[in-house]
């Protein structure tokens, strides 16, 4: 059964999202203010390694919060959300609960993906949705193969 208001939320959250990696390829004499920010940081890991992500709550009042995943440029697709108040996490789009946790604490929002995988490789950001949307905390994940398993797959190959 479909949470309606989660499947809303993540809906809205997706499209804005959209919306906001859109609102990077207007002209400076579109925008009536500039923010100039970093490029988000990009965290390294290896096949089969555990990564924990996380961005700061900056809600004040209890209202829905979300991760999200874009890869190469595509639609951004929220992974997991929940309402900040309730600890009921909801997986979205696919994406199995067995490998990713969504947690958080009064000031931190959590996502934990265990035996990350090549596949897991992309941008992760958070989101809130109270009035308004905030988007929060971009980390671009780059899973590299396991050099182990690579190693043991060679010598397996050359003795037999």
């Amino acid at each position: 059964m479909i949470n309606y208001s989660v499947y809303l939320m993540c809906m809205k959250m997706t499209f804005y999202s959209q919306l906001f990696c859109n609102f990077c390829s207007l002209s400076l004499s579109d925008l009536n203010h500039v923010v100039c920010v970093s490029p988000p940081p990009l965290m390294v890991v290896h096949s089969g390694e555990h990564v924990t992500l996380q961005c700061i709550n900056v809600l004040k009042t209890p209202g829905h919060v979300g991760w999200f995943k874009q890869v190469n440029g595509s639609e951004p697709l929220c992974i997991t959300s929940m309402w900040s108040s309730v600890p009921t996490v909801h997986h979205q789009n696919g994406f199995q609960g067995k490998s990713i946790k969504m947690f958080m604490t009064d000031i931190t929002i959590f996502l934990t993906i265990t035996e990350v995988d090549v596949a897991d490789s992309g941008l992760y950001f958070c989101g809130m949705l109270n009035n308004y949307f905030i988007f929060t905390n971009a980390t671009v994940l780059k899973v590299q193969g396991n050099l182990f398993n690579k190693l043991s797959a060679m010598k397996h190959k050359h003795l037999s």
